[in-house]
């Protein structure tokens, strides 16, 4: 069976979650070509991701860069998507970022053109789902929920792995009568052995006492880092708290680093009060990160989909603070990962935090939110992604 993925963005998780994908299929009967661009192979990102498993695969240089803007972005990998069909000609078909494709081949489908044969077995991952929210009674959610349903009910892919909790509720509902099968999909992490406050601290070359805060991975204003730094900074100027120390764990965008050297932050960073540890940090880093500190703080403004921030803070069995907006609102009520606020004030993040801190985190605690973090465990992901495929060839092993 010739397995064909189609991957031609490189960027954040895309290429990450493809390296963590594919040790699930290699092994397996199956010959793994991935479609990508020519740049793609040339960037870091592939250097620290694919490059170690491109012995097990085959290397396409079939796509281009899509644009920038979304609505020629998903056209443009909607066509690119149907040309690698036809040229690879494979026998199985998995859409590692379907969101815009999906939109594009319905309404190819309705207008009376099935982009690819019926036949084919073609999977889509998905990962903005905010329209999936019942309760979003905004025109264009409405719309795409009756494009969805019409997705589901006539069949264009075999099957949809969601990473959005609100939007599988709602798919599942409506799949059960559909040929579409529809699944709850992880983002893949390594799991750890738990980690105490004092090695993480020891591993990162914090010091080793008193209560801290932090937020991990990108650094960055659209990840509300400014946020949490003017958050940190009514607590210090309020004398909340006054031992509690701040950590940015991760590379830091210039605005923020800007944000950093002026007063009172400079003054902060050089007393140790806030630690800024501006670079890339390899999985190890990250979990010692977010095992470092007391509570994890992911203010990310107006974010509709997961956050892998407070997923960090799970896996580490630390309480989060988040916004409590579409779907990491739910998840945070719903799986008790800490405290959901209005992320876009910065005093409500500092009140947050407060009562995060000023709140028993038992070991019990700890453990629950591991728990969760468990289904994103990264052999479970693994599994996931490549059941239709196993499944198909068990079948195809039956017949012979």
């Amino acid at each position: 069976m010739r397995l064909m993925f189609y991957a031609p963005q490189h960027t954040g998780h895309h290429f990450a979650y493809l390296a963590r994908m594919l040790p699930g299929f290699i092994g397996l009967p199956v010959e793994i070509t991935v479609a990508t661009t020519p740049q793609a192979l040339q960037s870091n990102e592939y250097a620290r991701t694919l490059a170690p498993l491109a012995r097990s695969i085959r290397l396409v240089t079939c796509c281009t860069p899509p644009p920038r803007k979304p609505l020629r972005n998903a056209r443009h990998r909607f066509a690119e998507l149907v040309q690698a069909i036809h040229m690879i000609n494979p026998g199985h078909v998995a859409v590692c970022y379907a969101d815009g494709v999906w939109d594009q081949a319905y309404l190819s489908t309705i207008a009376g053109r099935r982009p690819w044969p019926r036949e084919l077995p073609i999977e889509g991952w998905i990962y903005r789902g905010r329209f999936g929210d019942l309760q979003d009674r905004r025109w264009k959610s409405i719309l795409r929920r009756r494009m969805f349903r019409g997705l589901l009910r006539r069949g264009v892919f075999h099957k949809l792995h969601l990473h959005h909790e609100l939007l599988y509720e709602f798919a599942a509902n409506v799949a059960a009568s559909t040929p579409t099968s529809v699944v709850l999909a992880p983002d893949p992490i390594v799991i750890k052995p738990p980690m105490t406050v004092e090695a993480a601290r020891r591993e990162l070359g914090l010091p080793p006492d008193g209560t801290w805060i932090g937020t991990v991975g990108v650094i960055a204003r659209f990840k509300g880092s400014d946020l949490f730094l003017e958050a940190f900074r009514l607590r210090c100027e309020h004398d909340v708290q006054p031992s509690v120390r701040a950590l940015l764990a991760g590379p830091h965008e210039d605005e923020i680093r800007t944000m950093l050297q002026r007063e009172p932050y400079r003054t902060w960073v050089a007393e140790g009060r806030i630690v800024s540890l501006d670079r890339f940090l390899n999985e190890d880093e990250m979990y010692a990160a977010a095992s470092a500190v007391n509570v994890v703080v992911s203010p990310y403004p107006q974010h509709q989909n997961r956050s892998s921030i407070i997923l960090w803070a799970a896996a580490a069995g630390r309480p989060s603070v988040a916004s409590d907006e579409s779907n990491v609102g739910y998840v945070m009520r719903k799986e008790r990962l800490g405290t959901a606020c209005k992320v876009y004030d910065p005093t409500l993040i500092n009140d947050a935090v407060t009562a995060t801190l000023s709140t028993p985190w038992t070991e019990e605690d700890a453990q629950r939110v591991r728990r969760y973090a468990e289904f994103h465990r990264i052999e479970n992901y693994q599994r996931i992604s490549s059941q239709l495929v196993r499944e198909r060839l068990i079948q195809q092993a039956t017949i012979a």
